[in-house]
């Protein structure tokens, strides 16, 4: 087993409306969603799960989905020390010291800060990739072409420790990371096919691209997480986010 420690790193918050983790809601109250990065220390390198919001979140929260469908549902809330690199940083850790990024999927508080990692190699799934680079889908700023990018397809095992689960429906690419510790045991972080614990254990629906596909993941990642005994982390779950361990703690 090559995995050291599971660090939880907070980066940030978005306000959405209630309707996105319950689409049987009427839009109308706005509730807090935690945004993550994940640091993964194994024998076999440094790995970053996903890299939070772009700057633009910063100097112009309202500006990301200003004359689209979302705006006023989604209001991000971010400060410099939000940055990717500046998590990084607070972590002790430098840009080049990382092995790769695995980037989950590219909505904007997932793939915001990728640019600032330009020689990093950014581990993504082939749907995702070309549903951004042909379809023109996400922000520019989490799309670009000129990145170091791996482009894997379906399940994969990047390290002794370390797996990545083609999980799509919220995204067609979208994939969760299955982290199995030594002291700790086996933790699944769904990312975003799974928002939080009542979309998991009740099939409250949420804002996914293909519902059909989003409730077969959760499916796959409920037999996964019993086979392997494994503790559920959801992707922004704020009452989770409370009682888990977060940085500067961890799991080993």
């Amino acid at each position: 087993m090559s995995v050291e420690k599971l660090t939880l790193l907070p980066a940030g918050f978005c306000h959405v409306d209630r309707s996105v983790f319950n689409t049987r809601l009427s839009p109308g109250e706005k509730v807090l969603f935690p945004i993550w990065m994940y640091l993964i220390e194994t024998t076999d390198g440094l790995f970053l799960v996903d890299t939070g919001m772009p700057d633009s979140c910063i100097t112009d929260p309202n500006g990301m989905f200003a004359g689209t469908e979302d705006e006023g549902l989604i209001i991000p809330e971010m400060s410099k020390a939000d940055r990717a690199d500046q998590v990084l940083a607070l972590a002790g850790y430098e840009p080049d010291d990382l092995a790769g990024i695995i980037s989950t999927h590219w909505h904007f508080d997932h793939a915001g800060g990728n640019t600032l990692f330009p020689d990093t190699e950014i581990i993504v799934q082939r749907a995702e990739y070309d549903v951004a680079m042909e379809q023109g889908a996400y922000p520019a700023v989490c799309r670009s072409p000129h990145l170091n990018y791996r482009i894997i397809e379906g399940d994969t095992e990047l390290v002794p420790g370390v797996s990545l689960i083609h999980t799509p429906g919220h995204t067609p690419g979208h994939q969760s990371v299955l982290v199995r510790t030594r002291n700790s045991g086996a933790i699944l972080l769904t990312i975003d096919a799974v928002y939080v614990r009542a979309n998991y254990e009740e099939g409250i629906p949420f804002a996914v691209k293909d519902e059909k596909e989003a409730a077969r993941s959760i499916a796959r990642l409920q037999k996964i997480a019993e086979a392997e005994r494994a503790a559920v982390f959801f992707g922004h779950d704020q009452e989770q986010g409370k009682e888990w361990k977060k940085y500067p703690q961890f799991y080993s």
